[in-house]
């Protein structure tokens, strides 16, 4: 979506603040580049010579400017309502051919579950919101509205917020906006924002096909999470192995095909995801941006970052979509540790270790050997290093790496790497995967300059699939206080619900292919200092 839509934002209350609440509404929307906003405060005179109105005002109507909202929409503008702004509007001033709908309230504030309808392209993937807001009650929906949000009130379904056209144009009502926690909302932020296109004539992408390249154990988990978000379908199967392509297709009951480039050809397809072995990653992925298609590829995205750089470089000439699935960002301990950093909570980060491994056999397959995966940095180091730069975005200056070769020699994998990274303003970063372990470390030990955060592993069999016991340590007088934090339930289809989201709406792609660089420049290097025995070597990543 290159052009802007025009939106005049109306914040006029006397009974609330809405200018000062809506304010973090104001920055969200600024920052998705998609609109041109004038926000005014004087509801004497209304704001339509955009293509959208953006309301939410407890001031009455003056005479005559219900006709000139009316006329308004039905010329084909598009007029969105928040919090009590029907309810304030339609006290003197008709409304009733916009709205079809009376309202009554509010209810007294409280914490409000608002349920999205999943089927509506505007709410779809939009999730389960928890606000601390009001409502405004109804009896129900105009029988020609479609229905947006609902909430639970004393044993009644009540409708939060719908849309409906009228004329040329479209009217939305979001009755919720009371509290400014409401308008700090990530999920209310982006309902807004596509609510916003949506009253400008704008619709969701239509729904992508997706073909997998490889069926193999990680592509049953991909298909999964394709088959259960909103906006992706499943259209095709690539696997050389006549037994996996007939696995796919009697549980996908999808097309297969023996050679990619069958798939590559097939018009359903739009988006393909890249499961091969990383040595060969670059091969796929850039056959399919030369077919056109967007692409997802596994991680690692490459062994190498001169692959990366033609790989975005296509995709870009093609505009394309190219992403890498580092679908451990929605891991609930990394997501709290996340939070806890960039809260300021614990001050500036200044120091972080990270660790993976235990005392096992490598496991046979092609993650083992190094001419095919890149190495044992590759393998978990994808994640962590993904990880280290999201939580200290400061740039790399400098990277040294030792490995080690002493009990496993059936495989050409290291049995333990070790990488230290110094980034320009001075912090410091490790990461130690270990085969030879026979005790672990903590999962992440990051300081603070005012507090700690620690993740201790909590199973000792399969590590890697547990949540760590996140930590927060604050210094206070004769020690440290303690917290241990909840965690909030994994969002399993969270990399794909947002770039459905991407495609649908062009909301911010969750995993960039110029962040996913860093990390195969991060490796790539660490890899070279390995074999300079451990050189430090000066970089700017």
């Amino acid at each position: 979506m290159k052009d802007r839509t025009a939106v005049a934002v109306l914040l006029a209350g006397s009974r609330h603040d809405y200018m000062q609440m809506a304010r973090p509404l104001l920055k969200a929307l600024e920052a998705t580049q998609h609109f041109h906003l004038e926000v005014v405060t004087d509801a004497s005179v209304l704001p339509l010579q955009s293509q959208v109105l953006l309301a939410a005002s407890d001031h009455a109507l003056l005479p005559g400017q219900a006709s000139q909202l009316s006329d308004f929409v039905r010329g084909g503008g598009g007029l969105v309502l928040l919090h009590g702004t029907l309810a304030a509007w339609t006290e003197n001033g008709d409304l009733a051919e916009l709205a079809h709908w009376t309202l009554s309230g509010p209810t007294p504030l409280t914490e409000l579950i608002i349920r999205p309808d999943t089927s509506h392209p505007v709410t779809a993937r939009l999730g389960e919101l928890k606000l601390h807001d009001e409502l405004y009650l109804s009896e129900g929906p105009p029988d020609d509205a479609s229905v947006l949000l609902r909430a639970s009130w004393r044993y009644s379904e009540q409708v939060v917020a719908y849309e409906r056209s009228v004329g040329d144009g479209r009217f939305v009502h979001v009755g919720l906006g009371h509290d400014l926690s409401t308008y700090e909302a990530e999920g209310f932020q982006k309902l807004v924002q596509r609510t916003l296109l949506f009253a400008a004539g704008r619709n969701a992408a239509p729904s992508t096909g997706v073909g997998l390249t490889g069926y193999g154990a990680i592509a049953r988990a991909h298909a999964a999470s394709i088959a259960a978000t909103p906006g992706l379908s499943l259209a095709g199967v690539c696997d050389i192995s006549d037994e996996r392509r007939k696995l796919a297709g009697s549980e996908w009951s999808v097309r297969t095909h023996a050679r990619a480039e069958e798939m590559l050809e097939d018009p359903d397809v739009g988006l393909v995801v890249v499961g091969t072995p990383p040595s060969v990653h670059f091969d796929s992925v850039m056959a399919a941006l030369r077919a056109g298609k967007h692409v997802v590829c596994e991680k690692p995205f490459a062994i190498r970052v001169e692959e990366v750089d033609r790989m975005i470089d296509a995709a870009s000439a093609g505009n394309r979509v190219l992403t890498v699935y580092q679908s451990r960002r929605w891991d609930p301990d990394y997501l709290a540790l996340r939070d806890v950093v960039r809260s300021g909570q614990i001050g500036d980060a200044f120091y972080m270790e990270s660790f993976i491994g235990g005392y096992d056999h490598p496991c046979d397959f092609w993650h083992s050997d190094e001419a095919i995966s890149g190495g044992m940095i590759y393998d978990w180091g994808s994640h962590y290093f993904d990880w280290i730069l999201q939580l200290m975005p400061d740039t790399v200056r400098s990277i040294s790496a030792h490995a080690h070769k002493l009990v496993w020699h059936d495989v050409t994998n290291s049995d333990q790497v070790r990488v230290d990274l110094t980034f320009a303003g001075g912090a410091q970063a490790t990461f130690l995967q270990s085969d030879i372990a026979s005790v672990r470390k903590p999962k992440w030990y990051v300081l603070g300059t005012r507090g700690a955060v620690v993740g201790d592993w909590q199973a000792e069999a399969v590590p890697a699939d547990f949540p760590a016991r996140v930590k927060v340590f604050r210094p206070g007088d004769g020690g440290s206080h303690e917290e241990l934090l909840q965690l909030s339930p994994r969002d399993d289809n969270g990399f794909y619900s947002n770039l459905a989201d991407h495609l649908g709406w062009d909301e911010p792609l969750a995993v960039t292919p110029h962040e996913a660089r860093r990390t195969v420049a991060v490796m790539e290097t660490a890899t070279q200092s390995i074999k300079r025995g451990g050189t430090q070597i000066e970089v700017e990543i």
